[in-house]
């Protein structure tokens, strides 16, 4: 695995090779040196856990790091994003972990040829992708569940601009979960094949084993919400919470809109720091795995 770009291109054992790999690093039964190996962080957006176990992970399998400051580079001078990255290369940089606004940048960034061999892994793409969160939310369910294929999960939320929501359903999809998306018709976004769509809490949250809240993205809205309208009819409650659900989010949280504060202090909630928590093994050994590609 040179890249990661999304969870399109990945086959089931290579998503279950990442996921054993990442448990052997949790258990301490994995070591790795790359020290000859340089990784440079470049996020074109904000971000506190994807950016910090992404540096987390580069710590810890002991490659050298960097980060790339984009307010300070000369990309501000007008440089082609390319020909950064072709200097970059030139200059040793080995893989390259990029977040960006645009949906495909990174993608058609992968494609070209560069002065020497240099890897992309995706931190998140516009509103398309973000595999390494798939993965980390699979990991997670997978631990505590083992078998995932006869487990349904609810998506709940602004599902249409949510890069998470896109690659969770095309990784679940590969296991055989059953899916269910629950959101207003101005957060659904464009419907999927496989997946059920519910514009009702109850019904959706019916025999559910996984609920995950989404983040409403207010910086990528551009026409007017209701929240108070979203508030009564789809925040999460301890009161329409499932007493047995396991619950998720990706983070940051809108506290009292996509879930009641209160809902945080259960024990449905303590997944969501595990998900912060296993990001780091999973970028470990996604770092790992295209690093050992460049014999690094």
């Amino acid at each position: 695995m040179k890249h990661l770009i999304d969870i399109e291109s990945l086959t089931t054992d290579e998503i279950n090779q990442i996921c054993a790999k990442a448990l052997d690093f949790e258990k301490g039964i994995r070591k790795t040196n790359h020290q000859n190996a340089n990784v440079i962080n470049m996020f074109f957006e904000n971000s506190t856990r994807t950016r910090l176990s992404f540096e987390m992970a580069e710590n810890k399998i002991n490659c050298n790091k960097f980060n790339f400051s984009i307010d300070t580079s000369s990309i501000n001078k007008g440089e082609d994003i390319f020909d950064t990255i072709n200097n970059l290369s030139a200059i040793g940089m080995n893989a390259i972990v990029m977040r960006h606004w645009d949906n495909d940048l990174i993608k058609e960034l992968s494609k070209k040829r560069y002065f020497q061999e240099i890897s992309f892994v995706n931190a998140g793409s516009g509103t398309s992708a973000h595999p390494t969160q798939a993965l980390l939310d699979y990991y997670t369910i997978k631990k505590h569940f083992l078998d995932v294929s006869k487990k349904t999960i609810t998506i709940v939320g602004d599902i249409a601009h949510s890069r998470v929501a896109k690659s969770d359903i095309a990784l679940l999809k590969k296991f055989n979960m059953r899916i269910k998306c629950l959101a207003p018709e101005y957060f659904a976004g464009e419907k999927i094949e496989g997946v059920e769509y519910y514009t009702d809490l109850k019904e959706a949250f019916s025999d559910t084993d996984i609920i995950m809240a989404l983040r409403i993205q207010k910086e990528r809205i551009q026409e007017h919400i209701d929240f108070d309208d979203y508030i009564k009819n789809y925040q999460i409650t301890k009161e329409n919470l499932p007493y047995a659900a396991f619950l998720m989010h990706p983070g940051p949280i809108n506290k009292n809109i996509e879930l009641r504060e209160d809902v945080l202090e259960t024990q449905n909630a303590r997944t969501i720091l595990n998900q912060a928590k296993n990001g780091v093994y999973i970028r470990m050994a996604v770092l790992d795995t295209v690093l050992i590609s460049q014999g690094l």
